[in-house]
């Protein structure tokens, strides 16, 4: 009877374990396959370095990246104080020329102001006479000055305030 039991389970044994043994094979396979996408990825990312070994270029690369982290971190420092010096820069520029005495001479005399962008400067003044010149320097402190402007100077001083625009 023992026997009998046997030879009756012993087909149904050998089928499971060949169906077992299938399943095994196509898992090996699709392993297999990915193994090689896998592969194919590896040699894509290490190319031609000559470098064996992941963990060194991974390495590497974290390096490099905390290296450009710190450079462009400097450079955003540089910049904002950049922006800074430049708002203090008398960069605008303003020059009205005219004849200060009407009945002789030619726009021989001029107004020039220098403002930055929180207007402070200074205006200069010439004045071309026949016999003389006199120069006056004015300073200018929120677009205000202690001395009294003319209006010529208040002239160069609206057409640096124009050019700040530009």
């Amino acid at each position: 009877m023992m026997n009998e039991l046997q030879n009756d389970w012993l087909p149904l044994i050998a089928a499971g374990i060949g169906i077992l043994l299938l399943l095994l094979l196509i898992i090996v396979l699709l392993q297999g396959s990915q193994l090689r996408k896998l592969r194919r990825k590896y040699e894509a990312i290490m190319g031609e370095s000559g470098i064996e070994n992941l963990d060194v270029v991974l390495s590497s690369m974290h390096e490099d990246i905390a290296h450009l982290q710190g450079k462009t971190e400097q450079h955003h420092a540089d910049m904002e104080q950049t922006k800074k010096a430049l708002k203090k820069m008398k960069s605008h520029v303003g020059i009205q020329r005219y004849n200060a005495f009407a009945e002789r001479g030619s726009d021989l005399s001029f107004s020039i102001a220098w403002l930055n962008e929180e207007q402070d400067g200074v205006v200069i003044t010439g004045i071309h006479g026949r016999d003389h010149s006199y120069v006056y320097a004015k300073p200018i402190e929120n677009g205000q000055s202690s001395y009294s402007l003319s209006p010529e100077e208040k002239q160069a001083m609206e057409l640096a305030e124009a050019k700040k625009g530009s």
